[in-house]
């Protein structure tokens, strides 16, 4: 596949199948993370990748925020269930801790990078992708079901990975409302 085309094929997918991804896939795309571009050459980025059981985990933490004693109806529960459990896989993106301020931005756009690599490898391999963020990502269970230490580690959001029905196109912006050229 040609990079352009899977840059324009790569979507956020909302709504995943069970079927499973293939290890080699998933190891693929970390690879092609660890190839992103790194100003200060700190690696920053992080994968956990969570099974089952800690996702069940996740799943009862999720809907303890986000219903919290509010009366809630199976079909609510449902909802949470195939979006949590439904995807094949459930990448925990994360970011090493550090005080430097300048260092810490550079890290984040480094981490991006990686996330978009790997998305752009999961595109080529026919597989789609979701990266979320909300309270669920910075709630320090979160950190403790993941075994993730958060002296250590900052979660920048949940990548999502599976099989799954690919969004219709959006109107992205031309080129000539994002390019200026100066003289």
């Amino acid at each position: 596949m040609e990079i352009l085309q899977a840059i324009k094929e790569r979507r956020t997918i909302h709504s995943f199948s069970k079927r499973r991804v293939p290890k080699e896939i998933i190891e693929r795309s970390i690879d092609a993370a660890n190839q992103a571009p790194c100003h200060r050459m700190t690696y920053p980025w992080r994968f956990t990748s969570i099974g089952r059981k800690k996702r069940e985990l996740i799943l009862q933490l999720q809907l303890k925020i986000k219903f919290d004693d509010k009366p809630i109806d199976q079909k609510k529960i449902d909802i949470t269930k195939a979006k949590l459990l439904n995807p094949s896989h459930l990448l925990i993106a994360s970011q090493l801790s550090t005080n430097n301020q300048d260092q810490k931005r550079e890290d984040y756009a480094a981490c991006a990078c990686a996330i978009q690599n790997l998305s752009l490898s999961l595109v080529e391999d026919g597989v789609g992708s979701k990266w979320s963020t909300g309270k669920i990502t910075t709630d320090m269970r979160t950190y403790e079901i993941a075994e993730i230490s958060p002296s250590e580690e900052e979660i920048i959001g949940f990548i999502w990975v599976g099989y799954g029905d690919i969004p219709s196109p959006i109107n992205r912006p031309t080129i000539n409302s994002t390019l200026r050229e100066r003289n």
